[in-house]
């Protein structure tokens, strides 16, 4: 299971680490996601009608970049209260727009685990460069940024350099 990293300019803060992993399915790919620390410092967006919603990255939500060959890339963002989205991008932060998929999540929680799995059904491409991301958002505001990787600067999981590991076939290492 890949570890995420909490961003270099991010305060340390209740997460002490995320882990991640992708497997590719015939018809998408399933994600999981595992935080351990102090959870019960954490906002965590109550339950919610399961369906595409914008600005989830606005508080805790777990993200999955994917790109195959070209400029073009994919944005996936998962609310722990089954809220959505799926958007594609022709370049770097432009030409955005929704695509289809059906996604289903399941969180579990238990003394300091926090564990959020997704079901994503979409076509992927074979291989992707695939990047996992987490904004983990604290009581009191406090903001951290996750990722298997980042490029130099401020968070930016748009970034190709997000998009570090090669998820060919089965498994994503």
């Amino acid at each position: 299971m890949p570890s995420l990293y909490r961003h270099p300019d991010a305060p340390a803060g209740a997460i002490q680490s995320i882990d991640a992993e992708l497997e590719r399915m015939d018809d998408g790919a399933v994600a999981i996601f595992q935080l351990r620390g102090d959870i019960s410092k954490l906002v965590i967006p109550p339950p919610a009608e399961p369906e595409r919603a914008d600005n989830l990255w606005r508080t805790t939500c777990f993200e999955l970049f994917v790109a195959g060959e070209g400029t073009s890339y994919r944005e996936f963002n998962f609310s722990p209260s089954g809220q959505w989205a799926a958007y594609q991008f022709d370049d770097y932060r432009s030409g955005m727009r929704n695509i289809d998929a059906q996604i289903e999540s399941e969180v579990y929680q238990e003394n300091n685990i926090l564990q959020f799995a997704v079901g994503i059904r979409t076509e992927f491409p074979n291989p992707v460069l695939v990047g996992l991301t987490a904004v983990v958002e604290e009581l009191g505001g406090t903001i951290g940024y996750w990722s298997t990787s980042f490029a130099p600067g401020k968070p930016d999981f748009h970034a190709a350099a997000v998009r570090s590991l090669l998820l060919d076939g089965v498994s994503a290492e």
